[in-house]
């Protein structure tokens, strides 16, 4: 099982932001095979530059089925990324400390339609993306320890409804982020901890509880992703794995499942989600000179397991969402 260091998977944790100096320029693909089934789709941020819309189905080289990017998108260190029950595309732009808001049909070189951005929004490295019931917008910020929450339609230099941050709060490198159907928040922590917020929580808020310890199997985690049932999956950027956890779990618990292996495709995980018929799609950034590529698995899979298929030739994925 290959494992890097934790300087290359942090640059891949914060999207491309501020490592080695940072890319200005947006990278370039190879030659894909264009798919040939439509949706339904998950949707991807993709080497720092791009949103790709790829079929669910789609496995091998790809080109995706549609994308936004270009200068006019405002896209630079994309990271996490939501879509609304509207299917609004949100993304976190963690290069400028930004959140962008995209219509739902990808057009390429697109404006957002709304841009959170500026000193009073109080966003520090973005990453982690989520949209509630209430239809807020949830942001974990990486650099600012802290999860700072918009209301619908927040737009420009607006400062959030709601800021989680403070020592009680455990935050320490927040990455991705989910939310259950009581509005209640989970994070995971690349410093190796899952914390998990009521739904009104706010100020210096201790979690309701917290995945954390030797036991838990827990390695730079990087993206997290609820199933109906409310168990947790974790994408361990450093344990090149995907953990499962009970929907009550705290504590220094062992993971109930644990895929990992070379068998797994599995190359610095980064964003997870639970696709059609309950398949777990995994996006997995690689390393320079190598390609990106989503990996996806049966319900239930666990240990050294082949996916059922590979989504390859991607530049580096870390965001993705239905």
């Amino acid at each position: 099982m290959r494992r890097w260091s934790f300087a290359v998977v942090l640059c891949a944790v914060v999207a491309l932001a501020g490592c080695g100096g940072g890319n200005s320029t947006p990278p370039t693909r190879s030659t894909f095979v264009p798919p040939t089934t439509g949706g339904p789709f998950v949707y991807v941020t993709d080497g720092g530059f791009i949103i790709a819309q790829i079929p669910q189905s789609q496995t091998g080289p790809v080109n995706p089925s549609s994308t936004i990017s270009g200068p006019s998108t405002s896209l630079s260190g994309a990271a996490g990324i939501a879509r609304d029950p509207a299917g609004n595309i949100y993304v976190a732009n963690g290069s400028v400390n930004g959140v962008l808001v995209f219509p739902p049909a990808l057009a390429g070189n697109l404006t957002p339609m709304l841009q959170i951005t500026g000193a009073s929004t109080g966003l520090g490295g973005p990453r982690g993306v989520a949209i509630d019931g209430a239809g807020r917008l949830i942001v974990t910020n990486t650099t600012a320890n802290s999860i700072t929450i918009f209301p619908p339609g927040a737009n420009g230099n607006v400062a959030p409804v709601v800021t989680i941050a403070g020592a009680a709060t455990g935050l320490s490198t927040p990455a991705g982020v989910a939310v259950d159907a009581a509005g209640n928040i989970y994070v995971v922590n690349t410093t190796g901890a899952i914390t998990v917020f009521a739904a009104n929580a706010s100020g210096n808020a201790a979690p309701l509880r917290t995945i954390s310890g030797s036991a838990t199997g827990l390695n730079v985690p990087s993206g997290i992703a609820l199933d109906v049932s409310g168990n947790m999956y974790v994408a361990n950027a450093n344990g090149n794995s995907v953990t499962e956890y009970a929907a009550a779990a705290a504590g220094n618990v062992a993971p109930t499942i644990t895929i990992a292996g070379s068998s797994t495709g599995l190359a610095v995980p980064q964003g997870l989600v639970m696709g059609a018929g309950g398949n777990l799609f995994v996006t997995n950034f690689s390393v320079p000179g190598v390609p990106g590529l989503v990996t996806v698995y049966a319900p239930g899979a666990t240990g050294n397991v082949a996916p059922l298929q590979s989504i390859t030739n991607l530049i580096g994925p870390i965001g993705i969402s239905l």
